[in-house]
C-alpha cells in the first residue's frame, strides 16, 4: 500500500497546531479554581490578564507572519511549541500574585502566535493549487478539535489536581509535539521572497484589511466564548472547583459542532463559500438573540447551535482568504495579519465582558452584544465577496 507523503505531513501540520491549544484556552479552564482559591484576584484581573496574552499574540501575529514567510514554517512552530511549554511551567509557579500571571501570559501569547500563520504557509507549500483550498478547510479543524480536547483535559486536570495542572498538563503536550515535530520535520525548498516593502504592499490588499477588521469583530464574539463561557456555565449552575468536570463535558461540545458546522459550511452546493459566511452569521445572531430567554438544558442546545454557526465563517478568514494569495507569494503574510488583526477585537474582549456584567448586572447584556457583532460580520463579508469576485 503506497504511503501519501503529502497527506502525512499535512497530519504532522494539523496535530501541531492543534496541540498548540493547550497553552491558548487552558486559561478559561484555570479561571474559576484561580478566583475561587485567591481572593486577592477579580474579574477584572482577569480581564486584563487575558488581554495581556492575546496582546502579545495579536502584535506577535503581525511580526511573525512577515518573518515566517521567508524561513522554514515547521522549524517556526516548533519554537512556539516549546516556548508556549517553557512560560506554562512558570505560570504554574505563580499562584494568586497577579503581576505574574500577567508576564508569564503575555510571554506565552507571543510563542503561542508563532504558529497559525507558519502552519497556513506550511500547507500551501505542501499542497497542489488543486488541493490546496480543500486542505485549508480541513487545517481549520485543526483549532477546534484542539480546542476541544484541551478544555475537556484540562477541566478534568484542574479538578483532579488543581489550577496549577491546567499549566503543567499543557505544558508537557506542548513540549513533546514540539520536539516530535522538530526531530521529523520535512526538507522543503524555502523560495525567494520579495522585498520587505513589497511583500507588506502585496499584504495589505483590500480584501485582506477587510477580513482583519471581520475577523477583529468575530473573534470578541468566538474568544468570547472560549474565555467566558465556562465561567459563565461555573457560575449560573453554582459549582465548586471539584467539578470542573463537568464544565468541561459541556464546553468540549461547542468546538465539536463548530468541527461539524465548518465541515458542513464547506460542503458543495449551489451557494458559494461567500454566501454561506453571510448565512451561518445570521444564524448565529439568531441563537444568541434567543439566548436570554432560555436556561438549563435548553440554554446549552441554544449555545450548541451557535456554536455550529459560528466556525465556519471563521475559517473562511483565516485559511480561505490567506490561502487565496498562494500566487502573490503572501500566504503567511496575510494569514499573520488578518489573524493579528483578529486578535485586536480579542484584546478588547477581555476587558468589554467584566464592564457589561458589571454595569448590566448579568450576561443578558454580553449575549445582545455578541449578536450584534455577528451582524456586522456578515455585512463586511458581503463587501470582501464583491472584491473577491
Amino acid at each position: 500500500m503506497r504511503i501519501d507523503k503529502t497527506k502525512l505531513i499535512f497530519w504532522n501540520i494539523w496535530s501541531s497546531y492543534a496541540t498548540y491549544y493547550f497553552g491558548k484556552v487552558n486559561l478559561s479552564i484555570v479561571v474559576p479554581a484561580l478566583l475561587a482559591t485567591y481572593q486577592n484576584l477579580s474579574l477584572y484581573n482577569v480581564g486584563l490578564i487575558s488581554s495581556g496574552f492575546f496582546t502579545a499574540y495579536a502584535l506577535g501575529q503581525f511580526l511573525h507572519g512577515q518573518i515566517s514567510e521567508r524561513y522554514n514554517p515547521f522549524v517556526y512552530i516548533s519554537i512556539g511549541l516549546i516556548g508556549s511549554a517553557f512560560f506554562n511551567v512558570l505560570l504554574g509557579f505563580a499562584a494568586g500574585f497577579f503581576w505574574l500571571l500577567f508576564i508569564f501570559e503575555v510571554c506565552d501569547g507571543f510563542m503561542q502566535s508563532m504558529g497559525w500563520s507558519s502552519c497556513v504557509r506550511a500547507n500551501s507549500l505542501i499542497q497542489s493549487k488543486e488541493r490546496l483550498e480543500k486542505s485549508s478547510i480541513i487545517l481549520g479543524t485543526s483549532y477546534q478539535v484542539g480546542n476541544s480536547i484541551a478544555w475537556l483535559v484540562s477541566a478534568f486536570a484542574v479538578g483532579a489536581w488543581g489550577w496549577q495542572a491546567g499549566f503543567w498538563v499543557a505544558a508537557a503536550m506542548l513540549f513533546m509535539r514540539g520536539i516530535a515535530l522538530l526531530m521529523f520535520r520535512p526538507d522543503i525548498e524555502i523560495e525567494a521572497k520579495h522585498e520587505p516593502k513589497e511583500q507588506i504592499k502585496r499584504t495589505l490588499s483590500k480584501p485582506i484589511v477587510l477580513s482583519g477588521i471581520s475577523l477583529s469583530l468575530l473573534n470578541m464574539v468566538r474568544y468570547g466564548v472560549i474565555t467566558w463561557i465556562p465561567l459563565y456555565l461555573f457560575t449560573s449552575n453554582n459549582l465548586v472547583v471539584s467539578q470542573m468536570g463537568d464544565v468541561g463535558l459541556k464546553v468540549c461540545l461547542i468546538p465539536i459542532l463548530g468541527v461539524l458546522g465548518t465541515l458542513y459550511f464547506y460542503k458543495n452546493s449551489k451557494l458559494s463559500i461567500d454566501t454561506k459566511a453571510i448565512l451561518f452569521l445570521i444564524g448565529l445572531c439568531i441563537s444568541f438573540i434567543t439566548l436570554p430567554f432560555v436556561s438549563g438544558s435548553l440554554a446549552l442546545l441554544v449555545l450548541l447551535a451557535g456554536s455550529f454557526f459560528l466556525y465556519g465563517p471563521h475559517v473562511y478568514l483565516v485559511t480561505t482568504i490567506p490561502s487565496r494569495m498562494k500566487e502573490k507569494n503572501v500566504v503567511a503574510a496575510s494569514a499573520g495579519f488578518i489573524d493579528g488583526m483578529g486578535y485586536i477585537g480579542t484584546v478588547l474582549i477581555g476587558i468589554i465582558i467584566p464592564l457589561l456584567i458589571s454595569v448590566f448586572g448579568g450576561w443578558t447584556s454580553v449575549f445582545i452584544f455578541w449578536a450584534v457583532l455577528s451582524a456586522i460580520v456578515a455585512i463586511l463579508i458581503s463587501f470582501i465577496h464583491l472584491e473577491l469576485k
